[in-house]
């Protein structure tokens, strides 16, 4: 616990250099004086990051509330997504984006090439960008990968913030305070640290980190530890400006997207390797009676009887648990009760 408090010491001083460029003064510049006079206020926000770094669980999380479909593979998100948080006089517009991937996993994956342009687009609305960055990969743990430096130089007159996620997962908090440095290159908005340390020649040649964040912040997404400090600052900043949406609308996206990228992103859950990728889910039915209670079907069209087997499992056991979870996500979602059937369709069969 002392780690993570001088961590987070060390970040609170990294702000402190930069207090006369506050967030919120930078970004009400962009809006014109007659705005300013407005009774909402607006945050636009694109959270970016690589695949299963997190970033919609994160969104879910902050939205306290499951509109985002996430799972324990990568490539959940499969397109651009907006989620929307209404508290009070602000509105916080979160545009989720699929993980940044290479022109090899579009194939992998078997993913639309949308992938390429939704970071993009995203970042072009956005008034701030989130860089959710997963300090439990040992593999990356300590670099920004160079597809999200790109990103961030492309966008360099965006102001962007560093969230470094799954820290529950880290075992010793005490290199939180080490990696900060490094992914920060030592600075925040440009300006050297006060706590300065020189790096080793053999190290400054290689590009780590963004040194232009405005803000860093450590949580953990899953068990929802440090997200209401996060959650409190993007209210806090939000400007004066009308809203995008009715306070009551918590996604962008249609009943019918949500429920079928709910079930998929459960197949994804609960079956091995790539076979989840090869599947396609299609909305059968969507009804609604008096009482808001709504009734889905949904078809998952199989390559092969032997892949329909392995989806049902045991006595439709496995179908039977992801039915179950589906349910429970959705009803989240919704604030609603939610009966769902998935039917598995046999596309050998059709003939």
């Amino acid at each position: 616990m002392n780690s993570i408090r001088k961590t987070i010491r060390f970040a609170s001083k990294l702000r402190s250099i930069s207090h006369e460029l506050r967030f919120s003064s930078s970004l009400s510049n962009k809006r014109d004086t007659e705005e300013e006079t407005c009774t909402s206020r607006l945050l636009r926000i694109s959270i970016i990051g690589m695949p299963n770094a997190g970033k919609s669980t994160l969104i879910n999380s902050l939205m306290d509330r499951k509109v985002c479909p996430a799972s324990s593979k990568v490539h959940t998100t499969k397109k651009k997504s907006v989620a929307i948080f209404t508290e009070c006089d602000a509105q916080i517009v979160f545009l989720d984006t699929p993980g940044i991937v290479s022109s090899q996993e579009l194939k992998k994956y078997n993913l639309n090439k949308s992938f390429f342009k939704d970071s993009n687009s995203s970042l072009h609305q956005a008034d701030l960008i989130g860089v959710v960055h997963d300090v439990s990969n040992t593999w990356t743990y300590d670099r920004i990968d160079i597809k999200v430096l790109n990103l961030l130089e492309h966008f360099k007159n965006k102001p962007s913030i560093l969230i470094l996620n799954k820290v529950d997962l880290l075992k010793n908090k005490r290199k939180l305070l080490e990696l900060t440095r490094k992914l920060t290159e030592n600075r925040l908005e440009g300006k050297l640290s006060s706590e300065h340390i020189e790096i080793e020649e053999d190290e400054v040649k290689v590009v780590r980190g963004w040194p232009f964040f405005k803000e860093i912040f450590m949580l953990s997404s899953l068990t929802g530890n440090g997200v209401g400090e996060l959650r409190n600052y993007l209210v806090d900043n939000a400007i004066p400006s009308p809203w995008m949406f009715p306070a009551e609308q918590f996604s962008g996206d249609k009943y019918e997207d949500i429920i079928v990228n709910s079930v998929r992103s459960k197949l994804l859950d609960f079956l091995p390797q790539e076979i989840p990728y090869s599947l396609e889910t299609k909305l059968e039915l969507l009804e609604t009676d008096e009482n808001g209670r709504i009734t889905t079907v949904v078809i998952v069209k199989c390559p092969s009887a032997r892949v329909a087997k392995l989806i049902a499992g045991t006595y439709d056991g496995r179908l039977k648990q992801i039915v179950a979870k589906c349910q429970e996500d959705l009803q989240d979602a919704f604030r609603c009760f939610v009966r769902i059937k998935i039917v598995l369709h046999n596309e050998k069969e059709k003939n």
